[in-house]
């Protein structure tokens, strides 16, 4: 009897109007899980629930729009599937990892989590030239499979292009498993992989709602930056948006390819130098939620750009004192952003101590500021490792991340000694342009 509820809680539309727009109510089961957030992406919007004391969640979801594929975020898992707005579908997870769905679209989501997909690999080990045949392979075989199954013929006009997609995704995957294969930093392919890559780009307005038909053009411009500029993230960036407008024909394509780039460039390396590239944007963009994402940290990273009065701060240090960016002035103060559960953060501690001591005798304080959960845990952190200069805790202090636009650590930051910012995305001590730029400073 107990499964039978389930199934017929797991995965139902109810239907109710509110206002002019018609909703439908969909409801997950998960065995294992409560009080925790789920989140279904589809159509490019959001949709979350909170699972209550017996494991449900439910979401709302416009019932006329078209069916299409979803993606299911969480607990601890990421599931495709194939929603059908209007229908009657129920998915149900339980603790042993097993997923079963019933009703409306049931061969379809079996057959995007069934064996064959969530196995499908190619052998990134062998070389070039071999993986090159592999892959040639890969499309028809996918398309073979497709076949052989029943599924709803009106279903497979659309997958047969998320699956060639997903193949162009996995060559593309090569040149990062080679590296690993090889234990080096970066692998440079042979110009007959670009050749098969740029071979296999095809434009297809009709495939834009699919993730892999973004993924891989995102993935073979991003290619090119880093393959004919130098690491430099402006010029990537530069190159990026130059064949966006030169090369792609399907405009809500070029839409999302010059959001994704800029707004990641912007959040990853601050607003410093993007002006230039604002009168592309405005052309290319006219997704009004984007549009509005993008406005907004653009906004909040210009109010940081180099020149801007930094935002002050106040936590206590290991001894309970209050300090104070403000309380700093008159030498140059150069932050890092880090925490102890945070192993990237952790490699740059004795690179760090290495900078106090060459300018042990100059104008600028070391400021460490620990988001810790667990204040013991930094203290113990501190104390351990003997961690020099000056030491802060923020804890979760939600005003410092946001003023400071902190959303990946670590990070690093310098400002002026009358307070103002020199570079809000300032370089690691393990980079050698870090004690270039220091050494400028006092010469």
């Amino acid at each position: 009897m107990k499964k039978l509820f389930i199934l017929k809680i797991g995965f139902v539309f109810l239907c109710f109007q509110w206002g002019e727009q018609v909703f439908a109510q969909v409801a997950f089961y998960f065995e294992s899980f409560r009080q925790v957030k789920i989140q279904v992406t589809f159509r490019d919007s959001s949709y979350q629930a909170v699972l209550d004391e017996s494991g449900v969640g439910t979401i709302q979801v416009p019932a006329l729009l078209s069916p299409g594929y979803a993606v299911l975020y969480g607990p601890r898992s990421i599931n495709y599937f194939y929603l059908i707005p209007g229908g009657k579908q129920s998915m149900n997870k339980y603790a042993d990892g097993r997923l079963e769905f019933d009703g409306d679209g049931k061969t379809i989501n079996e057959y995007l989590n069934g064996r064959f997909l969530n196995t499908l690999n190619l052998n990134y080990d062998q070389s070039e030239s071999a993986f090159l045949e592999e892959w040639e392979q890969l499309p028809d075989r996918l398309q073979s499979h497709l076949d052989s199954l029943p599924l709803p013929e009106s279903f497979k006009p659309l997958e047969r292009k998320r699956l060639y997609y997903q193949a162009c995704n996995m060559l593309q995957a090569y040149p990062l498993h080679r590296a690993r294969k090889l234990k080096t930093n970066e692998y440079s392919p042979q110009e007959n992989y670009y050749r098969q890559v740029e071979k296999a780009m095809r434009e297809d307005e009709e495939a834009y709602e699919l993730w892999e038909y973004r993924q891989t053009f995102k993935s073979y411009i991003r290619s090119l930056a880093e393959k004919f500029t130098e690491n430099e993230p402006l010029e990537q960036l530069r190159y990026a948006l130059h064949y966006i407008q030169d090369s792609v024909r399907d405009s809500r394509l070029a839409d999302y390819l010059v959001h994704t780039f800029m707004y990641g460039h912007v959040r990853n390396f601050g607003a410093k130098d993007v002006e230039e590239f604002l009168p592309v944007y405005k052309e290319k963009v006219n997704n009004l939620s984007r549009k509005a994402e993008f406005d907004e940290i653009y906004q909040k990273f210009s109010r940081l750009a180099k020149g801007k009065k930094a935002p002050d701060f106040r936590f206590s240090d290991i001894n309970g004192k209050q300090v104070a960016l403000s309380g700093l002035s008159g030498k140059y103060v150069y932050i890092d952003v880090w925490a102890t559960w945070c192993a990237p953060c952790c490699r740059e501690l004795p690179l760090l101590q290495q900078l106090e001591e060459r300018y042990r005798e100059k104008p600028i304080h070391f400021v460490g500021i620990s988001i810790d959960d667990d204040e013991a845990a930094w203290k113990r952190k501190v104390k351990t490792d003997n961690l020099g200069g000056v030491q802060l805790y923020a804890g979760k202090n939600p005003t410092f991340r946001s003023d400071y636009q902190i959303s990946l650590i670590p990070r690093f930051i310098l400002i002026d000694p009358e307070g103002k910012i020199v570079d809000v995305k300032m370089s690691r001590p393990s980079e050698p342009k870090t004690v270039a730029l220091l050494d400028s400073l006092f010469q």
